[in-house]
């Protein structure tokens, strides 16, 4: 692998180079999830500063191991979906240790690892979903909870939802593993860029009708400069937004049909139930 200017930043920006951008898109979405605490900090105005370090600190070790897989597996070896646990086992077997052994067991225990991050993901939503149901917004049973507070039919519907999507994409897909692995994570990135440019319009609608709200947090005291800020950044998601439906390099020709249209049917099943879900609020609330 030879690292220049050339081969590490791409001269070409056509759906081949910008998809490859899903990944880290998909490693940043959540990060607003650490929003609810920042009225905790005692210099909130340093948040924003650590969200930026915490950026590029993330994008350097992606940068990292993305380089490490580059220089160690031939190009036409890597997959999508074995990546560093390939690369392990390469690794180990250039100095004498049984690497298609070893990459198995650690290929187990990143599963494990992933398992349990993965449990920690879906509970992330439930509080927030927990509200809107007491509120009204789904079904009362949702807005039920445990003695310690655990609302379970939220935990349930979730892991449900989760686990059916996972194993239709991955025994629908057949042989081709990366297609099961590249519409899951550009399906996941889709979605959360839905969310992301509900919450920027919000945002904009909020700093010019209602800039006399109190704030723990102001990103700057200029609400011109913020409605600019957040246009720009609304703009990059919608093209971010676009991006995530162009099929992944290597899918192949007779699956990306498949592809687009599995993204399109997820994000339009999320959208409809949303309003469903809306559209029964008066009863609900009356509960």
């Amino acid at each position: 692998m030879t690292i220049n200017c050339n081969t590490v930043i791409s001269h070409q920006l056509n759906g081949t180079t910008l998809v490859a951008f899903v990944p880290f898109m998909l490693a940043f979405c959540g990060g607003e999830a650490s929003d609810p605490h920042v009225k905790n900090l005692d210099h909130p105005k340093s948040y924003s500063k650590v969200m930026l370090a915490l950026a590029i600190t993330a994008i350097c070790f992606d940068l990292l191991g993305s380089m490490a897989i580059g220089m160690t597996v031939p190009k036409d070896q890597i997959q999508n979906s074995t990546g560093f646990v390939y690369t392990y086992g390469k690794l180990l077997t250039s100095i004498g240790l049984p690497g298609d052994v070893l990459q198995k067991i650690v290929g187990i225990m990143l599963a494990c690892g992933i398992i349990g991050e993965l449990g920690n993901w879906i509970a992330g939503p439930n509080q927030g979903m927990y509200e809107a149901a007491k509120d009204g917004y789904m079904p009362k049973f949702f807005a039920k909870a445990t003695k310690h507070g655990v609302p379970i039919g939220i935990m349930i519907l979730q892991s449900s939802i989760v686990t059916i999507s996972a194993l239709l994409i991955t025994f629908t897909s057949g042989a081709d593993a990366d297609f099961a692995f590249n519409a899951s994570l550009a399906a996941t990135t889709a979605q959360y860029l839905m969310f992301y440019m509900i919450m920027l319009i919000s945002y904009i609608v909020l700093k010019r009708k209602h800039e006399d709200y109190h704030r723990m947090y102001y990103m700057t005291k200029n609400p011109n400069l913020s409605i600019v800020i957040a246009a720009v950044a609304l703009v990059i998601t919608i093209v971010a937004f676009f991006v995530t439906f162009v099929p992944a390099k290597g899918t192949p020709i007779r699956l990306r049909h498949i592809y687009i249209w599995t993204l399109v049917g997820m994000c339009a099943i999320v959208s409809v139930l949303l309003l469903i879900l809306y559209r029964w609020y008066a009863k609900w609330q009356n509960q």
